[in-house]
């Protein structure tokens, strides 16, 4: 695991129930590599998947993760 980058942000985050709040958000990026694509991910994530570069803009994704990928060239 290497640090990429740093960037942080304010946005509105809303909530299952409809309720919106304005918070400020911190991003740290790190480029990781791994042996195997056996990944375990904690409840905080709905669903992943191993995609090309080229279908990424095909994904919805969020404003933060389009950024990042941008950043990245990905995108």
């Amino acid at each position: 695991i290497t640090p990429w980058t740093l960037s942080d942000d304010i946005r509105v985050k809303t909530y299952a129930d409809g309720r919106q709040e304005e918070i400020y958000m911190i991003y740290l990026i790190f480029d990781c590599i791994s042996a195997n694509r056996d990944v375990t991910i904690n409840e905080e994530f709905q669903d992943y998947a191993w995609v090309k570069a080229e279908d990424l803009p095909h994904y919805d994704l969020n404003v933060a993760t389009r950024k990042t990928l941008t950043l990245k060239g990905l995108l």
